[in-house]
């Protein structure tokens, strides 16, 4: 009769395997202090050896609106049915790029670690997480930015321009489910990084960000539906509305939230399906 020398012994797992889902939650949120540590520090060096520092933070896209209003408001002339082009075209390039930069971030933001992937055991996830919370922080001087040029340009004081924070809260989570997305996508095949700004240039021109999609595009258009699809166009609409005003779309703004809840778990899953992958590949 034989008795398994095993038995009395604790189970041996694999040191970087993921651990069940409960405890993996757990593990990233006793570990918040890390990504905001990891997320400032990120975005305090992104200027340190410039002249101007962290000004650039408000000064890059100040020029960056500078540049696109002088092509397509002034060369162009793509401004038909806008009655405050400039604050027009700053609210929706700011929404734009803010799920732009994070999606690419999130997309190096696996590759880059390797080495620390392989060194440390930690949950994956907290790198995309790290990047958008980069992203995040860099996007609030576009407020500062958002405002001004409401005022300068001749908005009134509105109410509902306390509402854009919580909206963008809701673009976040959206982007931060595509920027887990991306990670993996870019991990299993490292070209998605030089492809994502190809796909972010299409896209800029079906999110109604460069002109007015009303005046150009008609209800019943076959090709209204590229842009009602677009989660995009949802959130620079809703954006436009908050600090611009004219009509609330619910409808918007329902899509604005499924998309995001949407994205988070899709993207969470399919990310963390190949945790253990990170570490081998």
């Amino acid at each position: 009769m034989s008795t398994s020398v095993s038995s009395g012994l604790p189970e041996l797992r694999d040191a970087h395997a993921s651990a069940k889902l409960g405890v993996y939650l757990r593990e990233v949120i006793a570990r918040r202090s890390y990504i905001w540590h990891v997320a400032t520090n990120d975005l305090r060096q992104r200027q340190v050896n410039s002249v101007l520092g962290n000004l650039w933070h408000l000064l890059n896209p100040a020029l960056t609106i500078g540049v696109f209003f002088l092509i397509f408001g002034v060369v162009l002339k793509t401004d038909r049915g806008i009655d405050n082009f400039f604050l027009f075209l700053t609210t929706g390039l700011f929404v734009f790029q803010f799920t732009q930069k994070t999606t690419l971030a999130g997309a190096k933001s696996v590759v880059t670690n390797r080495g620390v992937i392989k060194a440390v055991r930690f949950p994956r996830v907290l790198l995309p997480v790290s990047a958008t919370t980069t992203e995040v922080l860099a996007h609030v001087p576009n407020f500062f930015v958002i405002y001004v040029v409401a005022l300068l340009t001749g908005e009134a004081v509105s109410f509902r321009w306390m509402l854009m924070p919580p909206l963008f809260a809701i673009q976040a989570v959206f982007t931060l489910g595509a920027a887990m997305f991306a990670a993996r996508l870019a991990h299993h095949f490292i070209d998605t990084i030089q492809l994502l700004p190809f796909f972010f240039r299409l896209l800029l021109y079906a999110s109604g960000v460069l002109f007015s999609v009303d005046a150009y595009v008609s209800s019943d258009s076959p090709y209204r539906f590229i842009f009602t699809a677009n989660p995009l166009y949802s959130y620079i609409t809703l954006q436009r509305w908050a600090v611009m005003g004219g009509t609330f779309r619910a409808d918007q703004f329902v899509y604005s939230i499924v998309w995001a809840v949407a994205a988070l778990l899709v993207g969470f899953f399919f990310f963390r399906s190949a945790e253990e992958t990170y570490v081998r590949d």
